[in-house]
């Protein structure tokens, strides 16, 4: 493998435990707008990390409702509504182990850059709740900043290049299915966090190892061999 030399990170569920806030956000906004009972199931596995707009259009087409542009934009307002009341609201926690990671690899040398379906006024907010926002400062992509969202690799190889990167030099840390295939998409190696799937669908879908959080010392182990 090329030395490694930049790592990209996903946010909810991957450096916070703040996915569950965007299914709370969809559940919401599915029941009392269109009576259509959202599980954490089809989130987990189907939509995670695809985006708003994409999320409504898919499920209101699944049930039958056949949303226009129009429809779609509202409802992907409304749940940036609920979801912005609901984040104002929460803790934020965060995976444990990621201050002393995040340490250790600027330490080494390594170029970090966020790569989220969350918009990047949002996860500027909560990486700075957090107190590792000194860590990325503005190297945050978001799936505005692409045409095709997750799985395609677009949103991992724009932030590759964001870093002055090469694919092939970075490492992508994910939680998501969508996620972890499209970082395979890329050709860019995936670590995949346990937060929201297990491990053996994760290395299925393509992740190289699986973490159940920073203080994994494999995890130290495979980044001092490529750097």
């Amino acid at each position: 493998m090329t030395k490694l030399k930049g790592l990209i990170f996903d946010l909810d569920g991957t450096l916070t435990l703040t996915q569950p806030l965007h299914y709370e956000a969809l559940h919401e906004v599915f029941l009392n707008d269109y009576g259509i009972e959202y599980t954490q199931k089809e989130d987990q596995e189907k939509y995670s990390g695809q985006g708003s707009k994409y999320t409504c259009e898919r499920v209101l087409k699944e049930h039958g409702k056949n949303p226009s542009q129009e429809e779609i934009e509202k409802c992907s307002a409304r749940k940036k509504g609920v979801y912005d009341r609901i984040l104002a609201n929460s803790a934020i926690i965060t995976v444990s182990g990621i201050r002393d990671f995040l340490k250790t690899v600027k330490e080494k040398g390594l170029k970090l850059i966020i790569a989220t379906g969350n918009r990047a006024e949002n996860t500027k907010i909560i990486l700075g709740r957090i107190g590792i926002l000194e860590y990325f400062g503005d190297k945050i992509v978001s799936l505005l900043d692409v045409k095709n969202h997750k799985p395609a690799p677009d949103v991992f190889l724009l932030a590759a290049k964001k870093l002055g990167l090469k694919p092939e030099e970075c490492m992508v840390f994910e939680d998501s299915l969508n996620g972890v295939h499209a970082a395979k998409a890329g050709n860019i190696p995936c670590i995949a966090l346990t937060t929201e799937t297990t491990k053996e669908k994760l290395l299925e879908a393509g992740a190289i190892a699986t973490i159940d959080d920073y203080n994994d010392k494999k995890l130290i182990e495979i980044i001092n061999k490529l750097v």
